[in-house]
């Protein structure tokens, strides 16, 4: 039986002193945080479906041209990808957060917080996606 396959955005950015990454936590975690995401729709194509999780759960308009690298890793049950987004390409992103977090008119349903951490001091990821984590962070820095 394949596994089924998750996929989302890892929306960065970077200033001189520091980069962060946008994380979500499921309205099912108490401590643990991943990155927006979803699972693939019959016939939906890769990117199609990091783009259609990523507005979901954000409300952030995005646009598959904004993508760079791909991150993918292989779990028992289900397997995740990841594309890197630099968070300058999104016009008026400021709107959309107060305090690196997003307001909450534009959460779904299935997040109780969306934010932006630095790199260097993350709160705990899940752990079906602790290896892309570590692959982001070696490339942001």
């Amino acid at each position: 039986m394949e596994n089924i396959k998750a996929y989302g955005i890892c929306l960065y950015k970077k200033s001189k002193t520091s980069t962060k990454i946008l994380l979500c936590k499921s309205v099912k975690s108490n401590d643990r945080w991943g990155f927006l995401k979803g699972v693939e729709l019959k016939d939906e194509a890769v990117k199609q479906t990091a783009l259609r999780e990523f507005i979901e759960e954000s409300s952030i308009p995005m646009q598959k041209s904004f993508f760079e690298d791909f991150i993918y890793q292989k779990n028992e049950l289900k397997d995740i990808g990841i594309y890197l987004v630099n968070a300058n390409k999104i016009k008026n992103l400021d709107n959309f957060f107060h305090n690196d977090t997003l307001h909450e008119g534009y959460l779904s349903w299935e997040n109780s917080k969306v934010k932006f951490f630095d790199i260097e001091s993350l709160p705990l990821i899940k752990k079906k996606q602790e290896k892309i984590a570590v692959k982001i962070i070696e490339i942001l820095r």
